[in-house]
């Protein structure tokens, strides 16, 4: 499954966003203007592979907030 992620951060996101490329299941990742900082798209294997990126990244990073759109496949 692939989903979008829009985080919002404090501060510089220079840290996180070269903390995204360690993770095998970004597909790519961007600064964003507006009222979200980064969008990254990733791919994993279910909905608890998700759920649990999104959590490290709220625990383990710069990021304050994550919204989680889910892309329709087929």
């Amino acid at each position: 499954m692939k989903a979008f992620i829009l985080l919002v951060t404090k501060g510089d996101n220079s840290e996180i966003m070269k903390s995204l490329n360690s993770f095998p299941c970004v597909l790519e990742a961007h600064r964003l203007y507006g009222d979200y900082d980064i969008i990254v798209k990733v791919k994993v294997q279910d909905i608890h592979e998700l759920s649990k990126l999104k959590n490290k990244l709220l625990n383990e990073s710069s990021a304050l907030y994550a919204e989680v759109l889910i892309i329709e496949e087929g």
